[in-house]
């Protein structure tokens, strides 16, 4: 038995995690990450950004991101998934709408009331969004889960 999350396990995992690590690729090449919240759903991750960011101009430069999901507070609980995925600007609206749908009940109890936002903050973030949906390259995801680390015998 390796370390690896898989099947039932790994999707778990990703439909509870709370933050997405995506990273795209600047035009001079270097990486470009921040952290957002998603949805796992049928073995892609979903989520969204303001339409106008750098993010979403490095993805339709380059659609290959990298997305990464990790959590443990010590090295025994660290558990992660890696994967180098195709990123995809959606149009199509009942697939947005199934998306969002399931992005407020994921994350429904962390919600803020807006009064506690600057309005220069909210403002910010309630610009036009862009929708995306990160779909694993075949055989480029990569797991583990330090708890299911054995010595050999």
């Amino acid at each position: 038995m390796g370390i690896r999350l898989e099947g039932q396990e790994l999707d778990d995992y990703l439909g509870s995690a709370l933050t997405l690590i995506l990273a795209t690729t600047r035009k001079s090449g270097e990486p470009f990450m921040t952290p957002l919240w998603f949805v796992w759903k049928d073995g892609s991750f979903y989520t969204d950004t303001i339409g106008k960011s750098a993010k979403v101009q490095h993805i339709k430069r380059d659609p290959r991101v990298c997305c990464m999901v990790e959590d443990g507070e010590r090295w025994v609980d660290l558990r992660a998934v890696i994967a180098n995925c195709s990123a995809e600007i959606l149009s199509d609206e009942a697939v947005i709408e199934s998306y969002v749908l399931a992005r407020e009940k994921k994350y429904e109890k962390y919600k803020r009331d807006d009064s506690s936002v600057p309005d220069v903050t909210r403002k910010h973030y309630d610009q036009a969004r862009a929708y995306l949906k990160l779909t694993p390259r075949p055989g480029e995801m990569r797991s583990w889960y330090n708890r299911k680390i054995r010595a050999r015998t």
